[in-house]
């Protein structure tokens, strides 16, 4: 989603206005702030059109579809990807990883929604592992490589063939990490609990 706000334009309307109504002599200057802060504080709250002048609309071209379950929109947002690191002799490059970026996810106890597509009934396995022999072994790499400073990562196994989501990582901070076509990609949590 995608929402363009112009505050610029804000402030032409607020200077213009105090142009005009400065130059009738016989407007207090109370008035002239009063007026000011009106048009400063609801242009805040409200959208500006477009230099075409028309309202602003959400924008879908390009976006992946919104996740749905049993035919209704999902806009529960749990976790969004933040990060990236593209690991060596990856299959993916930086141009399809930034695709990925700010992408939703949606975990529950039963399914995984990620990038419009949802596995459902899926089974959880958790297992906490020594973050440099797993990385090692699975991924070939170093928790400094991937900037991860945790001795132990939780390692959740899945019955899901989401990309990605067969096997993560979950870092002590609460991150996730995937790791698709040779790129690793980090979650941040959207709700602090």
């Amino acid at each position: 989603m995608q929402i363009v706000e112009e505050p610029d334009r804000r402030l032409n309307i607020c200077l213009s206005l105090n142009l005009n109504i400065a130059g009738d002599a016989e407007m207090p200057s109370s008035f002239l702030f009063l007026v000011t802060v009106l048009v400063w504080g609801f242009g805040a709250s409200m959208f500006a059109s477009n230099p075409e002048g028309q309202s602003p609309v959400l924008k879908t071209e390009g976006l992946s579809s919104p996740s749905t379950v049993s035919g209704e929109i999902s806009i529960r947002v749990l976790w969004t990807i933040t990060g990236y690191k593209v690991g060596e002799n990856a299959a993916w490059g930086e141009e399809e990883a930034r695709k990925l970026l700010f992408k939703p996810l949606d975990i529950d106890a039963n399914k995984i929604t990620f990038d419009g597509q949802t596995c459902r009934d899926v089974i959880f396995k958790k297992e906490k592992v020594n973050a440099k022999e797993y990385l090692d072994h699975v991924y070939h790499t170093t928790p400094h490589a991937l900037s991860i400073e945790d001795e132990v990562v939780e390692v959740i196994k899945t019955n899901c063939d989401l990309p990605g989501f067969a096997e993560y990582i979950r870092l002590r901070d609460r991150r996730l990490m995937i790791h698709i076509n040779g790129v690793f990609f980090y979650f941040r949590p959207a709700v602090n609990y």
